[in-house]
């Protein structure tokens, strides 16, 4: 009857072991597990990031496309009317118009001295405020061509390369 008691412990003690590893195996496996979904849940918040922003670049193309922007004395799709924007910035009726809280157009090149444009500088200026409020955050952009009529020379289309800077509730 020894005998089999000391075989029966040492049968006990087999299990155990065997039960020892198929725990740390789960254990393991668990970890594996939840180290991916981490990686997976990092790599979701990138691509949410990255729609987001990319929204909010479309969003500020539909509204260089917009009526009050485009230039439309000649066939240039994409061309933002630089003469309609420096109008539409003496007119405030447009400031909730696009529930926006930064909205600009800055020419990029040629480039100019950083100055804003008034009735005093205009063409020769270099961006454009149509909104600003206290607090915009950081804005998107988005390249243009900026068009405007040059009266010089018996008058022609002049193009310059410019971003429209934009921030707020529509673009988040």
């Amino acid at each position: 009857m020894i005998y089999c008691a000391s075989f029966s412990n040492k049968a006990q003690m087999k299990i155990q072991q065997m039960v020892f590893v198929l725990v740390a195996l789960v254990i393991f496996f668990a970890l594996v597990f939840i180290f991916y979904i981490v990686i997976s849940l990092g790599d979701i918040k990138k691509d949410g990031r990255t729609l987001r922003a990319e929204g909010a670049k479309e969003l500020l193309r539909s509204i260089a496309s917009t009526p009050e922007f485009i230039y439309s004395k000649e066939d240039c799709s994409g061309c933002v009317d630089k003469d309609k924007l420096f109008v539409l910035k003496s007119r405030k009726a447009y400031e909730g118009f696009w529930d926006l809280d930064f909205l600009k157009i800055e020419t990029i090149y040629p480039p100019n001295e950083n100055k804003e444009c008034d009735s005093s500088n205009y063409p020769d200026c270099n961006s454009i405020t149509l909104i600003e409020k206290e607090e915009f955050g950081s804005p998107e952009e988005v390249i243009v061509l900026l068009c405007y009529w040059n009266n010089e020379k018996g008058g022609y289309k002049k193009c310059e390369i410019g971003k429209i800077y934009a921030s707020g509730k529509a673009i988040k």
